[in-house]
């Protein structure tokens, strides 16, 4: 399912931005470039989210990580201007983890980070979901994004599960699709 809205560009005339979910083999080296120009994927993390991308592109669709694509048709083409990549936690029934999001700097601000973020926590709650985790780092770089989390619902956590204890430097969020049951969620 696509799901399309209508951002403003500098040159205030409209765009249409689809999103739209699963890769090809031709969107990995434009997500993992988007990804790295961003500042905010360690090494590891580049090497996790090289590892997914590959795997959904040459995937049958039956991978645990789904990609949600922001793209926009322009003088250039169709383009993918952001992506979003997360999954089910295994053995974790309802809980989902956002492994990585980022707009390319052009299109940020727009709300196309959120549109993937609500994108994401309606396939979600779709699976009946409960919740969604991340992490993401403490320092200074990581100021926007924290605020971006938040700003769409997600809250730092003080008590930690065993999958979500963060690295030095980290945090975990949660956002919680199913407030009755996010209490259960540490059992």
């Amino acid at each position: 399912m696509d799901t399309t809205t209508r951002e403003d560009d500098a040159r205030d005339d409209m765009r249409e931005v689809r999103i739209s979910s699963g890769i090809t083999p031709d969107d990995v080296e434009t997500i993992l470039n988007m990804a790295a120009s961003s500042g905010l994927f360690s090494a590891d993390a580049m090497l996790s989210a090289e590892d997914m991308a590959w795997d959904c592109a040459y995937g049958n669709g039956e991978e645990a990580q789904t990609f949600l694509l922001a793209k926009v048709c322009d003088a250039q083409g169709e383009r993918i201007i952001g992506f979003l990549c997360y999954g089910p936690i295994m053995y974790w029934p309802g809980e989902f983890e956002l492994y990585g999001i980022t707009v390319d700097p052009e299109f940020r601000r727009l709300g196309i980070g959120s549109a993937l973020v609500a994108e994401m926590t309606r396939r979600a709650v779709g699976e009946l979901g409960r919740s969604i985790f991340l992490e993401t780092g403490e320092g200074r770089a990581f100021e926007n994004a924290r605020l971006f989390y938040e700003a769409n619902g997600f809250s730092v956590q003080r008590r930690f599960c065993k999958q979500f204890i963060p690295m030095d430097g980290g945090l975990v969020y949660r956002l919680n699709i199913d407030e009755e049951d996010a209490d259960n969620n540490y059992q």
